[in-house]
């Protein structure tokens, strides 16, 4: 059966500021069920990321949960069409209040949506501006790992993890032509976004569209600019409202005591207090959710029957770690 295309609803965050700011770009899905980019899991820490009948990557979790050993085939097809050097000069440079990540969020969803071949399926998700890890530690000025972009290992604890990303193909030469095209850009201060998806099975970012743009701009010894998209874990979503509110809450209530008895300084403290919940709060309803993943047809015997037909060396790496 031929893939559906989504059906989504799209929001700004915020819905409007005295500042100007954009925070994120918040995407209602209602279909489809299923994507044709998706995660599907075989139980004991065995991941695939396929594209419809391509296998794209194979995971395994190692069993102490210390990190993620990974395996991509080179089949990644981004489902975002190559953005022309004319639409880049046309969103104009980047700026300070988020005006022009905004436009671009608003290009990849429409490129998402108008596509079957992407990962949105039903449910919330959310493309956001910064890059910021579930714990809440910012990297977006924080200069990318790039891990190997055929087979390697994601460590959870190494101090470098909160800056990784993971690349779904090999990454072109910084000489190339289209890559010194996106250089001239990034100098410029007109290189679109590269856009990651953040997939919580690997506890890390995969670039989901943007691989010349991101070595055009590690070759210019720069940031890139980023834009991630997640899906919204709408329950932790509510939980975590409730305990902003309540801090905020009490957090309010001494001040406003400190405000009564004209303590120096305590209505400027009361409006700081108010602006942080305003902050707080957006970042609870943008914050990164679980990864959906699907049953693999087959259990583990047929990730490893796949594991085997497509990185058969990999393959016999991990099975020997893992005693298999």
């Amino acid at each position: 059966m031929a893939q559906q295309k989504s059906v989504v609803r799209r929001r700004n965050l915020p819905m409007s500021s005295a500042e100007g700011a954009w925070h994120a770009l918040v995407l209602d899905v209602e279909q489809p069920a299923r994507p044709a980019l998706r995660v599907e899991a075989a139980g004991r820490g065995l991941l695939v990321l396929r594209h419809g009948t391509e296998i794209v990557l194979l995971a395994s979790v190692a069993d102490d949960r210390f990190g993620v050993a990974y395996a991509t085939t080179g089949q990644h097809r981004p489902p975002v069409a190559p953005i022309r050097a004319a639409q880049a000069a046309a969103f104009g440079t980047a700026d300070a209040g988020g005006v022009w990540r905004g436009r671009w969020a608003h290009h990849f969803a429409a490129a998402l949506s108008g596509t079957a071949d992407g990962p949105l399926h039903a449910g919330r998700w959310v493309i956001g501006g910064d890059v910021a890890r579930p714990d809440g530690d910012a990297a977006r000025h924080r200069t990318p790992v790039l891990l190997p972009h055929d087979r390697g290992w994601g460590d959870w604890f190494s101090g470098d993890r909160r800056r990784q990303i993971l690349p779904l193909r090999p990454l072109a030469n910084p000489e190339a032509g289209r890559v010194r095209a996106y250089r001239k850009q990034f100098r410029e201060g007109m290189l679109p976004p590269v856009l990651l998806w953040w997939i919580s099975g690997l506890d890390c970012p995969v670039v989901l569209d943007g691989h010349d743009r991101l070595v055009a701009a590690v070759a210019e010894d720069g940031l890139p600019p980023v834009l991630m998209l997640s899906l919204v874990d709408q329950h932790q979503v509510d939980v975590d409202t409730d305990t902003t509110v309540r801090r905020y809450a009490t957090t309010a209530q001494t001040v406003r005591h400190q405000v009564s008895a004209g303590t120096p300084g305590a209505a400027e403290a009361l409006a700081a207090v108010h602006r942080r919940l305003a902050r707080d709060l957006r970042g609870v309803e943008t914050g990164y959710g679980t990864t959906r993943a699907w049953p693999l047809r087959g259990g583990p015997a047929t990730w490893h029957r796949l594991a085997e037909a497509h990185v058969p060396d990999w393959h016999t790496e991990i099975s020997a770690a893992d005693g298999a």
